[in-house]
């Protein structure tokens, strides 16, 4: 484990296939430049002014794109849109009693300094869940009511301690999503028969036409073109990264537990994936993770290296709060 407060960069590895999806993302880039030329020639033209002068704000159209870039140096401001974005709420008081607890037993087992989520957040989902992205952490209401709080704590502290927090971020940013809507019911569609003279059809077919290419354009310029072209190698290296993880859980005494956690909540949901290695799967087979999950309780020594309770008050830095 690293110092605290030491940014810690992806690897060679992970910074090449992250290059390679800014690479695939340049139509999306372009047709970012396209849009917002045309926007800004019709707010000069609506004013009465030359359409010329749209060439200067080109470049805003690149602010997404620089914006996911800086997440790989530091993800500052994302959490809380992050948070907003999966409707994410402050922890009761309850709530906070638990995390430290889970945490105060990890941090027992260390006398390394760990990083600890700048933020964290909680959501109301009766399923034990967690995750991480940048530099803050999310759990559900039903994780912080489960006995498995500290394993499953344990894994995401391990992405939070590597640099999958900051490429997380990296990677979301570049999808450029809207406010999530409520889903309505749509009115049963009924089919219309359209009657009239050719010019009026052709109007009303150059009319889809010019439509349908508008919301292709803006469907293309949210992004994620990029991340669809190099899904495969994204899997596979999230797939390497849930094994690292867990040895880090396994490090901070959660081995067995952990490997309890995913026979009973995870396993259930395992299916079988024909060629995994072409897909975006994130996730390696739970069994197989229990697997060396078992194998590394089974090699640990009996008791763990725990620190002092002075050495734990002036070692560890604060619980963050929001």
């Amino acid at each position: 484990m690293r110092p605290r407060g030491v940014p810690q960069l992806p690897s060679i590895p992970a910074l090449a296939l992250y290059a390679a999806t800014l690479v695939a993302e340049v139509p999306v880039i372009f047709t970012r430049m396209l849009l917002t030329l045309l926007a800004a020639a019709v707010v000069l033209l609506l004013k009465g002014e030359s359409p010329e002068g749209a060439e200067g704000v080109v470049d805003l159209a690149l602010i997404p794109t620089g914006w996911a870039i800086l997440a790989l140096i530091t993800p500052f401001g994302g959490g809380w849109w992050w948070g907003q974005t999966l409707g994410g709420r402050d922890p009761s008081e309850r709530e906070r009693t638990a995390y430290r607890d889970a945490l105060d037993l990890l941090l027992h087992h260390t006398t390394q300094p760990v990083r600890l989520p700048s933020i964290w957040f909680v959501i109301d989902s009766p399923q034990p869940d967690a995750a991480v992205c940048g530099n803050t952490l999310m759990l559900s209401r039903g994780l912080l009511e489960s006995d498995y709080l500290p394993a499953v704590l344990a894994h995401e502290l391990g992405h939070l301690n590597s640099s999958d927090g900051k490429l997380t971020a990296a990677l979301n940013r570049l999808l450029v999503n809207p406010l999530p809507k409520t889903r309505e019911k749509e009115a049963p569609r009924r089919g219309l028969l359209v009657v009239g003279a050719d010019k009026a059809l052709l109007t009303i077919t150059a009319f889809g036409a010019v439509l349908w290419l508008s919301r292709q354009a803006i469907g293309l310029a949210k992004g994620g073109l990029g991340l669809r072209i190099t899904a495969p190698s994204w899997g596979s290296y999230w797939r390497e990264r849930e094994y690292i993880a867990d040895e880090y859980a396994a490090g901070l005494g959660q081995a067995e537990e952990l490997a309890d956690f995913l026979d009973i909540h995870a396993l259930i949901h395992d299916h079988p994936v024909p060629l995994i290695w072409l897909t975006e799967h994130t996730h390696p087979p739970a069994e197989l993770r229990i697997d060396k999950l078992r194998k590394a309780a089974h090699t640990q020594p009996a008791t763990a290296t725990a620190r002092t309770l002075d050495e734990e008050h002036l070692g560890r830095p604060q619980i963050p709060a929001r």
